[in-house]
């Protein structure tokens, strides 16, 4: 479905921030993106949803590039920021999306989400009222009344309720069995261990482990001990016993 090739980028001439990234994500997948603060994740994301441009390499939809604009409208890309336009309610917000996908309101679908997340007795309110955590679930809501081929989610999940949680899990399940595929970012190794289906860990804009969860955890070992190797925790915790 979606086709990263030797993706190479850079902010100057000195800095490479991904370095020949280069994968697959298929129909019906769950692709959770981890890694350190400033290991590229985000940058790729941005290059995906063609907040981005391309400098080297290629990126495509089942064989059809990724900025087409009939393309972007099979990716909903739900960004790590809040930033919505408070003054709209949280309905109109709702309505603004799934007009800008071309959807028809489902007012049974979106009756259901709300209770899910807990926003019944918000939507009518104007997102400038909204906690963070609200903002993230208005968000969610927005995604799941769109019948994308792909969401993308950078840390949303971070910041809401466990309830809510919970709901975006069988939600994803659902949203895969229809065929569609996620993208998840987050630093949350638990959460990725729990819902994942393959991690893709990335480190100074190379991808170090694209694997099924399944796999590492086989090994004995989990995503916690994986990511203290990449950042050389051992070595961390020695130089600060050291000097403090």
């Amino acid at each position: 479905m979606l086709n990263i090739h030797n993706i190479v980028y850079s902010y100057d001439k000195k800095n490479t921030v991904l370095n020949n990234v280069s994968f697959n994500l298929n129909k019906g997948e769950l692709l959770t993106i981890a890694g350190p603060n400033g290991s590229g994740k985000t940058t790729l994301i941005k290059l995906i949803v063609d907040l981005l441009k391309i400098q080297e390499g290629s990126i495509s939809i089942n064989k059809t590039s990724h900025d087409n604009p009939s393309v972007k409208k099979e990716i909903i890309y739900l960004s790590s920021e809040d930033f919505l336009p408070d003054f709209l309610t949280g309905k109109e917000y709702i309505e603004m999306i799934c007009d800008f996908y071309d959807t028809p309101l489902d007012k049974e679908k979106l009756s259901r989400l709300v209770e899910y997340y807990s926003l019944d007795s918000k939507l009518d309110q104007l997102i400038e009222g909204y906690s963070h955590g609200m903002r993230k679930k208005i968000q969610l809501v927005s995604a799941f009344m769109i019948n994308n081929k792909i969401i993308i989610i950078d840390e949303t999940l971070n910041g809401i309720d466990v309830e809510a949680k919970e709901a975006t899990k069988l939600l994803f399940e659902q949203y895969k069995r229809r065929g569609g595929s996620i993208i998840m970012c987050t630093h949350d190794l638990e959460l990725v261990e729990e819902i994942g289906y393959r991690v893709l860990l990335i480190n100074n804009g190379v991808i170090y482990i694209d694997d099924l969860i399944e796999n590492i955890l086989k090994t004995g070992s989990n995503l916690t001990n994986v990511f203290k190797e990449l950042i050389d925790y051992e070595g961390m915790k020695n130089e600060i016993e050291k000097y403090f």
